[in-house]
């Protein structure tokens, strides 16, 4: 019976913090250090939980755009506010929980602490984005499921890029970076996997690539992954920084 009572809690939580504040009575961390980083060097490209042991999390040298996107489970462009949490200021925290937790109890218990050492003030709001949308082309998409335990690598060779039992998630995500606008992943492919694309026709930010000859990312990805990006209008659930103290509290 207990257990039922903390699962329901815990779905509450959830969709209470999703939309705006951690509420009152979420799960906490029992100790946790927050402190301003280094700085210097590039803050990566995947926010990731640096500490794979059950309750614990770290992560070093990140800006808080970071952190917030690993909080709230969110995509590159899914964070506004002032520019200063992008790449200016740079953190370390550390955390444990009070016993063993999954993710996502971890993600609430950083949303809380985020909330409490940076004052922070966020709201939510839709936005309208110009996105591409990566779906299905005309029969199997060319990519091979894998489910061995093998590391999960990204790779180059000449013109194509090798993904190795990687979600197509992380090929929009690297989409997302590259291109002029959001790439969305509406595939319906769940699991991860093998597959390559030529990417020599796909410049930074939305520039022309270094070679005008190459083909287009979406010849490229239809040809090889027999997928399609199409251009559309769609909206977009945003997490919105009001405010954020540069200089969290003392631990």
């Amino acid at each position: 019976m207990k257990r039922t009572i903390w699962n329901a809690s815990l779905i509450v939580w959830t969709s209470c913090a999703v939309f705006g504040q951690p509420q009152a009575g979420a799960p906490k961390f029992e100790v946790a250090s927050v402190k301003r980083g280094q700085g210097g060097g590039p803050p990566g490209d995947i926010p990731r939980n640096m500490d794979s042991s059950p309750g614990h999390f770290a992560m070093q040298n990140a800006p808080l755009r970071h952190y917030l996107l690993w909080a709230y489970d969110l995509k590159d462009y899914q964070v506004a506010g002032p520019d200063w949490i992008k790449v200016d200021e740079r953190y370390d925290i550390i955390a444990k929980a009070p016993g063993p937790a999954p993710e996502d109890q971890i993600r609430l218990m950083l949303q809380a602490l985020l909330t409490e050492r940076f004052q922070l003030k966020l709201h939510r709001e839709k936005k309208d984005f110009s996105v591409y949308v990566l779906v299905p082309g005309k029969g199997t998409p060319n990519v091979k499921e894998v489910t061995d335990d093998s590391q999960a690598s990204l790779g180059g060779n000449g013109p194509k890029a090798f993904f190795h039992k990687q979600p197509i998630s992380r090929f929009t995500f690297m989409l997302t970076r590259r291109l002029d606008r959001p790439v969305l992943d509406q595939t319906g492919l769940k699991g991860v996997y093998d597959f390559s694309v030529d990417l020599s026709g796909l410049g930074f930010n939305g520039k022309e690539p270094e070679d005008p000859n190459a083909p287009s990312i979406f010849t490229t990805v239809q040809r090889d992954l027999n997928l399609k990006l199409e251009s559309r209008k769609q909206p977009i659930d945003i997490l919105v920084v009001d405010y954020a103290n540069k200089v969290p509290t003392e631990n």
